[in-house]
């Protein structure tokens, strides 16, 4: 089969993809890309929102069918959007707006992960997957660029602009929710094998059964038989251990663009560029959808380890050395020496966008079906509060930046090292072979 042949599988994603491209907005809209000076409750409100859907989305999963979710998430994105445009003056509302959009986000993400991981082929799953944080990209480069590029002589405000954004992709996605193709686990659970069979006919081109439809068929049905037979407990016990190593993996996606990155990139430019332009913030962002976009096309083919691997060294190394160039005061007013903590923190982010699509796809693969989504939204939560954390304690002194950058790049390079050893590579699998390779613990020969 070749790649247009599993065209649908991208297709069925698309709604998805437009509610991620307000969720890489309203990220950035927190970690300090917004034009005028915001409270702290408005930076974190939406990463609280985000916990909230996701929580409420992990039970429903293997309730209702993905095209709800679709619905859904849509409304309140464009709820948000119609918040953001209507009222740019409003803090409470601006405040609610984040809240809503949070929710929708989270609400999506947990039936996002599940259902693609079941829809994709085995040599199209990381591609699938990686999408999220492809779209999050694109969603933070548009919310930098326009931030950047805002002139006060416009009559229009730049919040109402980030409404605009909001609610027509909002209702990009609403329009699109017909296009999303059920997962046909969905209907094995339910011994539903007709609408099962659909779903799969419907996935790859040509539309029509055949043979090997009917051996995917089968091959799902033994997966859920599989899980089924270990049970909730069973599944709980097998779960730990990735559990273990998904919430490492998962804190440190928050730390590959946060508030304090944005700060520096701001101190950067104004001392080593000699201008109030942030223009190297519409290069940073733009570097980070090209590593994103790079990573989702590698991901089946090089494999998710060493693509993770890669980016996670090479952002521990080049912060090594942002923070030893902001541990003095007076590198601060050095041109030299700033302009070159702006070209080590734009080379960051391509990087940080080549690291991220890998934490989506193995969130994916990493749990037994009973309880995969509640793992899942357990991990976006660590996220979550990880950049809460950081937003509500980082201050912009001498001391607050070195101990930020100390901790965040020698914990990057101590994830390097465990990784090498505790996560797997699961290119080429089916998701048993993906969650049986979870299970051990040694993988230093796993490539």
């Amino acid at each position: 089969m070749t790649f247009w042949e599993d065209r649908p599988q991208t297709v069925a994603v698309i709604p998805d993809a437009f509610i991620f491209l307000t969720s890489g907005m309203n990220l950035a809209l927190g970690l300090g890309y917004n034009y005028y000076s915001v409270t702290t409750h408005f930076q974190f409100s939406w990463f609280i929102g985000v916990v909230i859907g996701a929580l409420l989305s992990a039970p429903l999963v293997h309730i209702l069918i993905k095209r709800y979710f679709v619905l859904l998430s849509s409304f309140l994105v464009v709820v948000a959007g119609i918040l953001y445009t209507v009222c740019p003056d409003d803090p409470t509302a601006l405040i609610a707006a984040r809240y809503i959009n949070g929710i929708g986000t989270g609400f999506i993400t947990v039936p996002f992960i599940v259902h693609c991981s079941e829809i994709s082929a085995t040599r199209k799953r990381g591609f699938c997957l990686g999408i999220e944080q492809f779209c999050t990209a694109v969603g933070i480069f548009i919310q930098a660029t326009y931030i950047a590029l805002w002139n006060e002589s416009n009559d229009i405000s730049p919040t109402c602009v980030h409404g605009i954004f909001c609610l027509s992709f909002g209702l990009i996605a609403l329009g699109l929710a017909f296009v999303v193709i059920e997962s046909p686990i969905f209907f094995i659970r339910r011994a539903n094998d007709a609408a099962a069979m659909q779903c799969l006919t419907y996935l790859q081109l040509p539309a029509v059964l055949s043979d090997e439809k009917k051996l995917l068929l089968d091959e799902h049905k033994n997966y859920v038989l599989k899980n089924e037979y270990l049970g909730t407990s069973g599944s709980f016990v097998r779960a730990l251990g990735p559990l273990l190593r998904m919430i490492l993996f998962s804190s440190v996606i928050p730390f590959t663009f946060s508030l304090p990155y944005t700060r520096q990139l701001i101190i950067g430019t104004v001392f080593g560029m000699n201008t109030t332009r942030q223009w190297t913030s519409v290069v940073c962002t733009a570097l980070r959808v090209l590593g994103a976009l790079g990573a989702i096309s590698m991901l089946d083919i090089i494999g998710r380890k060493i693509v993770n691997l890669i980016g996670l060294l090479v952002m521990a190394g080049l912060g090594i050395g942002v923070a030893v160039l902001f541990a003095y005061i007076g590198n601060w007013q050095n041109e030299y020496q700033m302009s070159m903590t702006c070209v080590f923190l734009i080379i960051i982010q391509f990087f940080g966008g080549l690291c991220a699509p890998t934490s989506t796809v193995y969130l994916g693969e990493a749990f037994p079906m009973l309880l995969k989504p509640y793992f899942i939204a357990f991990c976006i939560c660590v996220q979550c509060a990880v950049h809460i954390i950081v937003i509500c304690t980082f201050s912009m002194n001498l001391n607050s930046i070195c101990v930020y950058d100390t901790f965040t790049y020698a914990f990057l390079f101590v994830c390097f090292l465990l990784f090498i050893f505790t996560i797997p590579e699961t290119k080429l699998t089916t998701l048993s072979e993906a969650q049986e390779r979870f299970h051990a613990w040694n993988h230093l020969r796993s490539w």
